[in-house]
């Protein structure tokens, strides 16, 4: 260390300048104050010398004598601070004077605070007898004595306070330099990259300053920076292993394009040890397996970018490729710029996302396009256009396949629908969408079909019949030969005219109208069909609202013995009071027996049959075996919780089953034979009894009715209403009484109107028999007072 920057000599200096100055001041201050005293002193005995001489030199004057004069010349000249004395007469002629050898002394010093001379003229005698004695003082000789003085002392002074400096210096050197030194030597001998506790011992001699405050400072601050590397050295352990455990790729570039950090992940990647990576270039690792992320990386160094992310395929030592997800980003350090690079593998979330989108999009059985896909290309090709262009929409719904699933089973129906869609695919596929909406629904689209509509309805006519006609050739499964058929709702839409939903309706809606024509057919939609749509949309609603305000009610229609003609049980026929109008049932059953809503309707009028049986029971109005038949739909029996809404509307109404029977059609009971001879055997424990309605009207009636376990079989009213007159129609009424007879079945004829339908059933035999011959359908109240009066006959007829 240089002597110059040494604290003592820094000290020593400041301080021998401050005692100096100081010591000058002092001087300065005691020479002026002198000064002005000596000067003081000095002009008071010039005064009195003067004026002592005065009347002598008057006196001179006046006599014109030299020699008095000379005497008082010599007498002043006595005091060295005169250097000119002269004594002029009257006339101007110099009687006598005296000039000093020493006339030119000057000092430089006191001729900063003083005039080197004073002249002055004292007039003496009075009158024509007076003259002038002229003086000069020499100031510096005057205060020579002062500035002696002053020097003596400011030199006494400079070496006093050159002394004390001296002495301050080793003072300061041995009291706080060295200490100092001391304690900066063992704070050298800290070793700085141990991350274990140090401490350095106190001074000796110096255990009580300020010293030993500055060793406990320092004892404390080593204490805590031992603690924060153990701390530091802890966590960067844990972030390395985490780092190292992460399957992200992370690793660190510099401006050189040299690998400064990398994890396990990275290294493992590009085939190399942590060890290995680290000094080698992007070139040499990356640039050899993935030079497209090399020539990224480095666009990414040269550009004024900060962060970037994409996503890139990426390739590792072994040339195999997956999606990632990479962020980089730059940052500065103390020798320039670096990158940090993150990198992560989405491989399986892509796969992943791609799989959610085929089963959101595609349908998982065929591959073909579901619901969600039509929506999408029917939204994008429904947006409004410039010039008039029509496409095609075409659904095919495949008729009674679910006799198919329920029969052969459900794997079959499988097959069926593959190999169908594998014809559709390969014969339409070219020309357009084909799609799978349901579980027996495809839809056929097609774009840019023709700007005029009528060769655009040609067209669809032409590929709805080539679809129908592919739908129909027999499918090969193993040995067996299966033949389904279609019906087929075709759409020819201007593009930008109406939307998806809309479009897929009035296929839909054209779809059920070739199920009517008998299927196995092709319906052009038409604007009167979207009409009829819109009121099955309102009828639909105005059912909800009746269910709401309990607008719904029923009707009895009595069943009576053909022999004793009493009354043995009655119907129970759902009516509509809408807003104190009567519907007719047939405006809204057939619609309310395809709707969800039957359900809640059925559980309904059910529950207002058995409180009705109730109140009959509590006025002991019927015996034990009087029943009223409920109509059962198809979905009201198919529900799986039917049978516990059935138990508990019987116990809330403290009803027997044996008041109630179930009227289920051929087609209900044919669904899933097996599932519902289960039901009905079920219910039959409760004493529900069971028939089948409108016999005859349905299919493979004959093969199913030994199995299953109905008590009644009820012969349409079409079979009676020609009874009379048309021999086969008697043929077939005869047939059936016969079978049901060798089954052991009750016959209830329904529609009987006249006299002679009447008396061509009674001489069958034993049956019941219900119609307007007996009595229309009437309400509750009108039907107690009619037959359960104590004025009523029992005889109906």
């Amino acid at each position: 260390m240089k002597l110059t920057n040494k604290i003592s000599f820094v000290l020593g200096f400041r301080t021998f300048l401050l005692v100096l100055l100081l010591g000058f001041v002092m001087s300065f201050l005691q020479t002026y104050f002198d000064f002005k005293n000596r000067y003081t002193e000095v002009s008071r005995s010039i005064e009195s010398t003067v004026e002592s001489s005065r009347a002598s030199a008057a006196r001179a004057v006046y006599l014109v004598d030299p020699n008095l004069a000379e005497q008082i010349i010599k007498g002043l000249t006595h005091f060295d601070y005169f250097s000119y004395v002269a004594i002029i007469d009257e006339r101007g002629k110099t009687m006598a004077e005296s000039i000093r050898d020493d006339v030119d002394y000057v000092n430089p010093v006191l001729s900063i605070v003083a005039p080197n001379y004073a002249d002055s003229e004292v007039v003496v005698g009075q009158g024509n007898f007076s003259g002038k004695m002229i003086l000069r003082v020499n100031n510096h000789v005057a205060l020579i004595g002062v500035y002696d003085r002053a020097t003596r002392t400011f030199i006494i002074s400079l070496l006093g306070y050159m002394t004390l400096s001296l002495a301050l210096v080793l003072l300061y050197h041995n009291s706080l330099a060295v200490p100092l030194m001391r304690l900066a030597k063992r704070l050298q001998r800290v070793n700085t990259t141990s991350i274990t506790e140090q401490s350095i011992g106190h001074l000796r001699g110096h255990e009580e300053n300020e010293f030993s405050l500055i060793v406990d400072s320092a004892n404390d601050l080593l204490s805590r920076i031992a603690t924060g590397q153990l701390l530091l050295t802890q966590r960067s352990q844990r972030f390395r292993l985490i780092l190292d455990t992460a399957p992200l790729l992370i690793y660190s570039i510099d401006s050189e394009g040299k690998f400064v950090f990398a994890n396990k992940s990275t290294a493992s990647f590009y085939g190399y040890s942590i060890f290995d990576l680290k000094g080698k270039t992007a070139e040499e690792v990356i640039g050899e397996v993935d030079p497209k992320l090399l020539a990224l990386i480095k666009d990414f160094m040269h550009n004024d970018s900060r962060q970037y992310k994409t996503t890139l395929e990426m390739f590792n030592y072994e040339s195999q490729s997956s999606v990632n997800e990479l962020s980089l980003v730059k940052f500065h350090t103390f020798d320039g710029q670096s990158l940090l690079i993150v990198s992560n593998d989405i491989t399986k979330r892509v796969e992943a996302e791609e799989k959610i989108e085929n089963l959101a999009y595609y349908d998982p059985l065929t591959t073909l396009p579901n619901r969600n896909k039509v929506y999408e290309v029917l939204n994008r090709v429904t947006k409004a256009r410039s010039v008039s262009i029509y496409d095609v929409a075409i659904l095919a719904d495949l008729d009674q396949f679910k006799r198919i699933n329920d029969t052969l089973s459900h794997s079959v129906g499988d097959q069926l629908i593959v190999e169908l869609t594998k014809r559709l695919k390969n014969d339409f596929a070219k020309t357009g969408l084909i799609a799978r909406l349901g579980a027996d629904e495809f839809l056929y689209h097609r774009e840019n079909v023709s700007s005029e509509y009528e060769i655009a309805k040609v067209i669809a006519l032409e590929l709805a019949e080539q679809i129908r006609m592919c739908i129909n050739q027999e499918i090969e499964l193993g040995i067996h030969r299966y033949s389904l058929s279609g019906s087929l709702g075709v759409v020819i839409y201007e593009q930008g005219k109406d939307t998806a939903d809309q479009i897929l309706q009035y296929a839909d809606t054209a779809m059920y109208e070739s199920k009517k024509l008998g299927r196995n057919c092709v319906t052009l939609f038409k604007s009167e069909m979207a009409m009829h749509a819109a009121q099955m949309l309102q009828l639909e609603r105005d059912i909800a609202v009746a269910m709401l305000e309990d607008q719904f009610y029923f009707v009895l229609q009595p069943i009576v013995h053909s022999i004793s003609g009493k009354l043995v049980s009655a119907e129970a026929l759902i009516r509509w009071n809408k807003n104190e109008q009567i519907i007719p049932p047939d405006e809204f059953i057939p619609f309310l027996e395809e709707s969800a809503l039957i359900v809640e309707v059925g559980d309904t009028m059910l529950n207002k049959v058995c409180e009705y049986i109730a109140g009959l029971k509590a006025e002991n109005k019927i015996e034990d075996d009087f029943k009223i038949a409920v109509n059962i739909s198809g979905k009201q029996f198919s529900d799986s919780k039917f049978i516990q809404r059935i138990i508990f509307i019987l116990r809330k109404h403290q009803v027997s089953g044996q008041h109630l029977e179930f009227e289920i059609t051929e087609s209900v009971a044919l669904v899933n034979l097996k599932e519902t001879i289960e039901k009905i055997n079920e219910l039959k424990k409760m004493g529900i009894s069971f028939s089948l309605d409108d016999f005859g009207t349905g299919y493979s009636s004959l093969s199913h009715l030994k199995d299953l376990p109905v008590d009644k079989l009820k012969i349409d009213r079409s079979f009676i209403n020609d009874i009379s007159v048309d021999k086969q129609d008697e043929n077939l009424v005869l047939s059936i009484i016969q079978l049901s007879k060798n089954l052991g079945l009750t016959i209830v004829a329904e529609g009987v109107e006249t006299q002679q339908q009447l008396d061509w059933l009674t001489a069958t035999g034993e049956l019941l028999l219900q119609g307007y011959y007996f009595s229309r359908p009437i309400v509750p109240p009108d039907f107690n007072e009619k037959y359960f009066s104590q004025n009523t006959d029992p005889q109906i007829r």
